[in-house]
């Protein structure tokens, strides 16, 4: 079958899109008293993977490859939820380190497990009716992608 080139970026751009706003809904019902969206969520997952050592603001941004802007409005949200707490470094004034506040650290404690079933059922949503080696060539594609634009 013969793909239109052309159709390409817009596919991909609608399955995030789609993925998006599921993730988003399925945050959002889970944790409607923070009202948290699922960029806000993946960030106190990484937050809290990564409890032994500085986060700085910077490394956020290239690791979910992140303008400032949209990363420094994740930043003052969730700050404002008491969920992180930002500081400047002590090595460099100008950039800032992330963690997570003790509130933040209870409320991922308390939700990993539910954090990650639903992320889990959104991974099989988009896998449905892919075999595992189309998976495997699904992951290969997109990092391929990904590698392509950083060159």
């Amino acid at each position: 079958m013969k793909t239109n080139i052309n159709n390409l970026g817009s596919l991909i751009k609608i399955a995030n899109t789609l993925i998006e706003k599921e993730l988003n809904l399925r945050m959002n019902k889970l944790f409607a008293e923070y009202n948290l969206t699922g960029p806000q969520v993946t960030l106190l997952i990484y937050l809290y993977e990564a409890q032994k050592r500085p986060v700085s603001q910077k490394e956020v941004e290239t690791v979910f490859f992140l303008s400032h802007p949209t990363t420094r409005s994740i930043v003052k949200r969730l700050t404002s939820k008491k969920l992180i707490i930002s500081n400047p470094s002590d090595k460099d004034r100008r950039q800032m380190i992330l963690q997570l506040s003790k509130e933040g650290n209870k409320f991922i404690s308390t939700n990993i497990t539910t954090i990650y079933q639903n992320m889990d059922q959104i991974n099989q949503k988009i896998t449905h009716n892919l075999t595992e080696s189309n998976q495997g060539q699904l992951i290969a594609n997109l990092q391929q992608i990904i590698n392509n634009f950083q060159d």
